[in-house]
């Protein structure tokens, strides 16, 4: 209910006001989200990234040693254009920005040539009650979106089992590791689909790592090769 409340006000809005560029806030004199300028500025890497000391990192290399995955952030944090993106899509319900965010993702994977011909998907899970009340899980959305564009398979292999608090209310990196420590397991239903697998785990956002490192853990305890956490911005 809240969800369909949600979309009847933005469809109201809408008919009421022009559309705004999310960023700039500018009239836009198209349905979209972002004017020309906002979205030509915003700025993609070119490489992968060691999760830890963020060193980057060519694909074909091996890691620092520091984890035991690879870190593919398309843009950072830190970028106006992509920040607001996602908090709109997280945060006002805008589930219509999964083409935009998921294009900047493609668009990363072919700057830095990563091959994942080979590799599965699999979307960082929200807890049932709290997708309930955001009406839709953002991750999941960024995951279809990449699997059916690059002809992969998505596979929910994830489960939430603990209803943590968000990352972002926890006040350090020591709250944010307690707070997330034990959250998933993997589906019974899945095990065989992840074992011996190369996996791109897809999340919005890499802040300290705390919630990729937890489900990359579970990954491999189960037999997963190797993983790439791909995001749309690191902070």
């Amino acid at each position: 209910m809240k969800l369909f409340l949600i979309k009847c006000k933005n469809f109201v809005l809408d008919i009421l006001f022009p559309p705004l560029c999310l960023n700039c806030k500018k009239g836009l004199t198209q349905n979209k989200y972002l004017c020309d300028n906002c979205h030509n500025s915003i700025q993609l890497n070119t490489s992968l990234f060691c999760p830890v000391c963020r060193l980057r990192l060519a694909e074909n290399k091996k890691i620092c040693g520091h984890t035991k995955y690879l870190l593919g952030a398309a843009g950072n944090y830190d970028d106006s254009v992509i920040r607001n993106l996602i908090h709109y899509f997280k945060y006002n319900s805008f589930e219509n920005l999964t083409p935009i965010l998921g294009e900047i993702l493609l668009r990363y994977i072919e700057n830095c040539k990563l091959k994942i011909e080979n590799f599965i998907i699999v979307p960082i899970p929200l807890h049932p009650s709290r997708e309930r009340q955001r009406g839709f899980n953002q991750s999941k959305l960024l995951a279809e979106y990449i699997a059916q564009r690059l002809n992969l398979n998505s596979i929910d292999a994830l489960k939430r089992i603990k209803n943590t608090k968000p990352q972002a209310q926890c006040k350090n990196n020591e709250s944010r590791t307690e707070n997330i420590k034990n959250c998933f397991k993997i589906k019974e239903s899945a095990i065989k689909s992840i074992k011996n697998k190369n996996i791109l785990l897809i999340d919005d956002v890499f802040t300290t790592g705390s919630t990729i490192n937890e489900a990359v853990q579970i990954l491999k305890q189960n037999g997963a090769r190797k993983i790439i956490a791909l995001v749309v911005a690191k902070a």
